[in-house]
């Protein structure tokens, strides 16, 4: 089968502290690693990965559009003090600077986020990233940070907020059960060393540092709709982040705005008037 030639390759790219499940399909794997962790807090890093996820959804609760070959997983980690004390918004920016990084050693074009978690080639949306936080009976909590990258695309799909939807275009077929599950293996040893690292020294000013290198619209000027006003957008410079990982805009006057991931969405030209 298969599966088998996949499953061998993605276990032969990871450490052996991984649990590994694969399942032929699924609802969510975010949902599904959820409920394994309120039964009991993940104690190693656990992955589940599908062929197919049937009811997987992005921030503020968007579907998400299932590409005709993508890869869908969801890691369940400790939710240690490190990453306790992290603001939500910075787990999610590095999670997205970590798939982005690991994705373009295996791509014909480099891989980049929207901020704060999309991830971004050739002009358009090729993935996305939820984080999800649970506890146990215990009080013991888990973080989850499920991912859908999109392998092989129908032309001319766009999103909701007018961007093009992309596929990572990778040096080799993905199609090759083997060659897929060292990609993943790949992604998912970069996302346990990122967030192994912030446990560890609870700093974020590498990723502040080095955001401008990964974001697809740094120094560039863009619109965004926020949820409040969504007639009204804001238009202005991305100066980076802050060490909230809240996006800087700085309008044309010079004034400042910080603003949160959870509020906004970045319009493409079509839905800028």
């Amino acid at each position: 089968m298969s599966s088998n030639y996949f499953l061998n390759a993605l276990n032969n790219s990871l450490p052996t502290s991984v649990e590994v499940n694969w399942r032929q399909e699924t609802g969510s794997t975010n949902d599904d690693l959820k409920a394994a962790a309120r039964r009991n807090a993940f104690r190693h890093p656990v992955l589940l990965t599908v062929e197919r996820q049937t009811a997987g959804r992005g921030t503020h609760g968007r579907g998400w559009q299932t590409a005709e070959l993508a890869m869908i997983f969801s890691l369940g980690l400790p939710l240690r003090d490190g990453l306790l004390s992290a603001p939500p918004g910075m787990l999610s920016i590095a999670a997205a600077m970590s798939i982005a990084r690991s994705a373009s050693m295996a791509s014909n074009e480099k891989v980049l986020v929207k901020w704060p978690n999309d991830v971004w080639t050739a002009g358009g949306k090729a993935g996305g990233i939820l984080i999800e936080t649970v506890g146990d009976a215990n009080g013991v909590r888990s973080i989850v940070i499920g991912v859908g990258l999109n392998l092989s695309i129908a032309p001319g799909g766009v999103t909701t907020a007018g961007w093009p939807i992309r596929a990572i275009s990778t040096r080799v077929s993905m199609s090759d059960p083997t060659m897929r599950g060292e990609f993943l293996g790949l992604i998912v040893s970069d996302l346990i060393n990122t967030f192994m690292a912030i446990e560890k020294s609870h700093d974020f000013s590498e990723i502040i540092d080095k955001w401008p290198l990964y974001d697809a619209f740094y120094g560039k000027s863009v619109a965004w709709r926020t949820l409040d006003k969504p007639d009204v957008p804001l238009e202005g410079i991305n100066k980076g982040i802050d060490a909230l990982g809240r996006l800087i805009l700085q309008g044309r006057r010079g004034e400042k705005s910080e603003l949160s991931g959870e509020l906004v969405s970045l319009l493409g030209n079509s839905h800028r008037e």
